[in-house]
Formats: structure tokens, sequence, C-alpha cells
């Protein structure tokens, strides 16, 4: 498997379905299918033009989950002249969005991700005006809907956006309005069975930057269904590393970081849609100050899910609800018990993982006591000492592994005190990160946040 190949993308406008082609030189072929049901079918010339463009984007971006089955040293692309533009934005996209996958399978891409210069020219975007509307991309969790109530609450033009949503996301949109779910768009994208079976066989697989994927298909997407603005829900710890690792600090949620979020949106501006705009309205946030946030929308209290087993890839093998066996839902449980009253969140997880002694290794971890960061979507290490030491001044502090682990935190002398529940609201509440909100956006979270403190 010494060439991995680009070899086609297409949009069939009667199925609302784009397929993007890949192979391997003498070895397995590929072929991934993108739906767009209920999308316009009454393009002009030019906004055919953008998706064209579009396309050839997503598809240089979804084919790092078929490249990372052998990783070779060649790519050829098939159907496209690849700008130094293009191979420098996919170097970094592969290389970064692969860290995770290059600790899990020990192996250095630095030297072997090479993306071939074959035009001189340089992408010219498309000026096409899009609606001014934004779409919310809905995961299920805690996050998104926080950003989905800051637009309601603002009375702003917004549509909800799912990809491939199970009954959590589903659930969480109807949370949210029932009108408003049915106006939803769902977008499926399905990935060729062989590649699963190639992973069966052996390949190599592991993490990729999956957000970085879907915000491509998104990108598509604002041509086909008519949407300026994609408001993405990441925090600003989201941008913390987990380790070094061959030469670069290695980021489980890379694609959710603000340096992607500046790279991608300047790269979609510059190459395919010069009115495109893409950035996380949570972005000046840390986690906890979502918690605090999401702790005011009790209606999302029964339906909202976090874990990562309700969003397997392979549907047969998802189980929803809360496994409280993972650091997903460590963290969530944490991040949520200084501010949802603690029967009441014991009831939405099932039991009080904070008395489960199971976990202790996990809540470990999170709080920086033991190994690294891990490998999930969870907040910062810092963030977790800080809650972890203000739930020793609420009913948690009889809790078996608040009573463990605070002491040894205390051993390691940092500088964190206990705070009352009021005083880490307000602290978490204050904005902490850089960020790329539209100031008519960052109004509406302000004004949002100030109804909450």
């Amino acid at each position: 498997m010494d060439t991995f190949i680009f070899k086609s993308a297409t949009y069939d406008e009667s199925s609302q379905t784009i397929l993007l082609g890949y192979s391997y030189e003498n070895g397995p072929e590929f072929v991934e299918k993108i739906e767009f049901p209920d999308c316009r079918t009454d393009l002009n010339d030019q906004e055919k033009e953008a998706l064209e463009k579009e396309i050839v984007q997503l598809h240089l971006a979804a084919g790092i989950s078929y490249y990372k089955a052998y990783c070779p040293k060649n790519i050829r692309v098939d159907n496209h002249a690849l700008t130094k533009e293009e191979a420098d934005f996919f170097f970094k996209f592969y290389r970064h969005g692969l860290g995770e996958f290059s600790v899990e399978n020990d192996i250095d891409l630095s030297g072997i991700i090479r993306f071939p210069v074959t035009s001189n020219h340089h992408l010219t975007p498309s000026e096409i005006t899009l609606p001014k509307k934004a779409v919310v991309p809905i995961g299920g969790g805690k996050d998104s809907v926080v950003s989905l109530e800051v637009l309601v609450n603002a009375n702003m033009p917004h549509q909800m956006i799912a990809i491939n949503a199970g009954p959590p996301i589903k659930n969480a949109m109807k949370a949210g309005s029932e009108n408003a779910a049915e106006n939803a768009i769902h977008i499926r994208r399905t990935l060729d069975p062989a590649l699963f079976a190639l992973n069966d066989e052996g390949a190599m697989n592991g993490h990729v930057p999956i957000t970085g994927i879907l915000s491509f298909i998104m990108a598509c997407g604002a041509i086909l269904y008519g949407y300026d603005s994609v408001v993405m829900s990441n925090e600003g710890s989201a941008s913390e590393g987990n380790m070094e690792f061959a030469g670069i600090e290695v980021n489980h949620q890379y694609s959710k970081s603000l340096e992607f979020e500046l790279d991608f949106e300047k790269y979609i501006r510059k190459t395919t849609l010069s009115n495109f705009h893409y950035f996380s309205l949570l972005r000046p946030l840390n986690e906890t100050g979502i918690a605090a946030l999401f702790a005011t929308l009790p209606h999302y209290f029964d339906v909202f899910k976090s874990c990562n087993r309700n969003f397997h890839i392979d549907e047969g093998v998802r189980q929803y609800g809360w496994c409280c066996d993972c650091p997903k839902c460590r963290f969530v449980f944490l991040a949520l018990s200084p501010f949802i009253a603690k029967d009441r969140l014991n009831e939405i997880f099932g039991k009080n993982m904070l008395n489960d002694m199971s976990q202790e290794d996990g809540f470990r971890e999170l709080c920086g006591l033991k190994g690294h960061k891990p490998f999930e979507c969870v907040g910062e290490i810092e963030e977790c000492q800080y809650i972890l030491k203000t739930l020793t001044t609420t009913d948690r502090a009889t809790d078996q592994l608040v009573k463990k682990l605070t002491p040894e935190l205390d051993a390691l002398e940092l500088d964190i005190k206990p705070m009352t529940i009021d005083e880490l609201r307000a602290t978490a509440l204050n904005f902490k990160y850089e960020h790329n909100i539209p100031p008519h956006f960052l109004e509406h979270l302000n004004e949002f946040i100030s109804a909450r403190k």
C-alpha cells in the first residue's frame, strides 16, 4: 500500500449526494457518501461552481479516515491540481489531526505525510452571497444547547444542524423546540464499509479530527441549504493539549481548538467561499463556565448525553445513556456537580460517580494526579482541580473521591483555594480566552451570561 489516491469527488443533484472516491494503488477502493436531504435544487451557475470548489476541499479532508489505514509516504490526487496553499493546509490538518492516532500507533508522521504540489496557481474564492442565517451544530451534549439558547434568547435567525443524528441528538433538538426540531437540517455521512473490514484485518486505526471533517461538510451545506455562519460550541479549554509526541503538542481536540477554527475560516474564505463565517460562540469560556450556564436550562437535563458510546461510528454498537465509566462521563459529572443539586445530578447519571471508587484513577487523570490529560473532550486539569476543591464546601464534601483526592491536591501546594459555588460561577463566567466571535454575536452572548450570573 505504497500510494494513497484521491480519485474522484462528484455531486449528484437528483439524489442530493456527494460521492468521494479513494483507493490505494493496487489495493482497496473506497466510496464515501454524504447525503443532503431536502437541500436546494435550484443552484445557479455561480453557486454550482462554488459547490464544486468546496467539494474538492471536502474530498481532501475526508480522505484522512482512509489514509490512516496505512499512512503511505506517497499521496496522489487524480482529480485536482493541488496548490501550495492546499498542500500546506492539509499537511497541518493531517499531521495534527492524527496526533493522537500517532501516539496510539507509535508512528511519527512528520516525515511521512506529503501532499504533492502540482499547480502554480492560487485558488480564488467564490463571491456568491450567502443568506444571513446561522446554523448551530447540535451534538447532544451540554455545550451546543447553550449556544442554541443564546441565539433563541436573542431572536436571531438560525437553524439546528446535525450529521448522523441518533436519538440523543434528536431528543436534545426536541427539548429546545419541537417546531424548530422539525425544521432542522439533517445530513448523513456514510463511510465505506470496506474501511471497517480493513480495520478488522489489522490495518491501523485510531482517532481522526472528526469535527474538522464535519466542518468541511457544513461548508458545502452553506451553499446547498443557504446560510452564511456556522456557530460552533467549542470552549476555550479545547485548545489545551494532552501531551508532547514526535515534536508536536498532541491535542485530542485539535479540530475544536482556536488554532484550527482560525485556520479553517481563513482557508475557506480564501479558497472557496469569501462570505463564509465559522466561529465558536463559547470560545471565551472554559468548561466550568459552560456547565454553569447549562445548569440554568433544566428542560435539557433528562435528554442531554455526552458519553461517546452514544455516538459510536458503528451504529450497531452504540449504547445510549451514560456509561459512567469513561473520561467524558467523569468530567461532565464533575463539571456539573457544583451547579446541579446533588440528588438531581445523581438521578441524571443513574449513580453518584464521586462515590464510585472504581473511577478513582480516571478522576486522578482529570485532576492532574496521574498520567496525562485523558484523550477525550474534557476540561483543563486546572479547572478540574478548582471544581474538586470547591466541592469541599458543598454537600459533596462527604463523597468518597472528594475526601480521597483533595488532600493529595493540597500536598501539591498548588495555589488553588476552595471557593463558594457563587464565587466559582462568577469566576468561570468571566471571559478567559481569545476568540473569533463577530461583534453582534458576542453582544448576545454577553446578554445571555449577564442574565444568569
